[in-house]
């Protein structure tokens, strides 16, 4: 691939924008760079010195591999996909990106009911939007909202907060033949959103999602909701490396909930101070959650139940202090399979099958004396030398590395818990009182 600077004039206002020419396989992009400033004119050209007023406007003017910065300010605007159609990039290797200019803070406050970016237009949007912070001033319904299978976009390193209604909204159309949308979620802080349980962090009915190294806090419903209420929709969504807490204590809800559709997964997150750290409920099959720390949630650390759940599979968790159970497999939940856990000092009872044999649960090589926590006051949960969680697991296909990345087997078998103890990095010491004895 070359690279090379080129000058590309537009006729409309004769002005010259720096973009870059791409070549690749014989074919030429030139990927384009505009701006918005709350002190431009939609009347600019959208270059650095004569910026755009309005992010809708930059919109209008993007195509694949273009990117649209946003400098400092307050902008109280929604992108409608119905009334200002949102273009398409070509792939991840050239996307529109929409994002806030490096080191400006750059703040997007919906109209009234509304969302930042509503797209439903059902189309492949390879769409970045980076930066952002998205205040809903309790007024806006959502953050976002992503509807009739649209698919494709990325959003990162961007705050929600305030919303209404769900933070961060996407549900299938009316076509269920095809629900797979493939959105990432990434670098997040989602907050202070919803009026009721109802409302939640993240609210997704649809398939193959990514939630990564994401803040989700303090929402009135759940923190992360994967769910649709009639059928199947959600199916192999990844929830992985977030961080779930103080999420609605005044009912029921679950920091994580995988539900309604087949091989959901959520691995090396972390859920306190929840109402229920994680859950795997209401038409979930052959869910996994696995090397998660679940502590000091109000009820739950863990939660499987409804007679419609199977196969859900519980591995390498750990699971503190929290209020009533550590594990619940509750009723109607088949064959769900509870191995190499740490599950200890929760309120009742650390592992509680509602009805025990009917299940069909299995529960292999879960730890519940003191496992011997590096520092427990300090939510360290390491494992010490010396503690029985060390090398008392069974290989669990499919788990090869632990909550920080590490190999999962280090030494004679796998460690329970979502950590694996490290080997021994330091030297002997060397002996200072010592004699030579030879024989004679």
């Amino acid at each position: 691939m070359k690279r090379i600077t080129f000058l590309k004039h537009f006729s409309r206002g004769f002005f010259l924008l720096a973009c870059i020419i791409v070549i690749i396989d014989g074919s030429v992009v030139c990927a384009g760079t505009y701006f918005v400033a709350i002190t431009g004119n939609d009347s600019g050209n959208g270059s650095e010195i004569s910026p755009f007023r309005t992010i809708k406007k930059g919109v209008t003017v993007l195509g694949a591999g273009d990117t649209l910065y946003v400098k400092a300010g307050t902008y109280a605007e929604s992108i409608l996909s119905w009334k200002t159609p949102v273009p398409n990039g070509k792939g991840w290797d050239k996307p529109i990106t929409v994002a806030a200019y490096p080191g400006h803070a750059v703040t997007i406050t919906p109209p009234k009911g509304l969302a930042f970016f509503w797209i439903n237009d059902g189309q492949p949007k390879y769409l970045i939007i980076d930066g952002f912070i998205v205040d809903g001033v309790d007024q806006a319904l959502h953050g976002f909202k992503f509807h009739e299978n649209t698919r494709y976009v990325r959003i990162q390193n961007t705050e929600v907060k305030n919303s209404t209604m769900s933070g961060i909204l996407v549900t299938p159309g009316s076509d269920l033949s095809s629900n797979d949308t493939f959105h990432e979620f990434i670098k997040m802080k989602v907050h202070h959103n919803g009026h009721s349980r109802l409302d939640h962090g993240f609210y997704v009915t649809t398939s193959s999602n990514l939630f990564e190294n994401n803040e989700v806090f303090l929402n009135r419903g759940y923190g992360i909701h994967i769910y649709q209420g009639k059928i199947n929709t959600a199916n192999h969504n990844l929830v992985r490396y977030n961080l779930v807490h103080n999420n609605s204590l005044d009912g029921w809800s679950c920091g994580i909930l995988l539900s309604s559709g087949e091989g959901n997964i959520a691995y090396s997150n972390i859920a306190y101070e929840n109402h229920i750290g994680l859950c795997s409920q209401y038409r979930s099959t052959n869910a996994k959650l696995y090397n998660n720390i679940a502590y000091q949630n109000n009820a739950y650390g863990i939660y499987v139940g409804d007679p419609t759940n199977l196969q859900t599979g519980i591995y390498n968790n750990t699971v503190y202090k929290n209020g009533i159970h550590g594990v619940f497999i509750g009723e109607g939940a088949q064959k769900a399979s509870v191995k190499n856990n740490i599950v200890y000092l929760n309120g009742s009872q650390n592992i509680f099958e509602q009805e025990q044999g009917k299940s069909e649960a299995v529960f292999l090589n879960n730890v519940t004396a003191d496992p011997l926590f590096m520092n427990v006051g300090g939510n360290d949960f390491h494992l010490k030398h010396g503690s029985p969680a060390i090398d008392a697991g069974i290989t669990i296909d499919g788990i090869a590395l632990d909550y920080e990345r590490n190999p999962r087997i280090i030494g004679k078998a796998s460690d329970v818990g979502a950590f694996e103890m490290p080997e021994d990095s330091n030297p002997p010491a060397i002996p200072t009182d010592f004699r030579v004895v030879t024989e004679k």
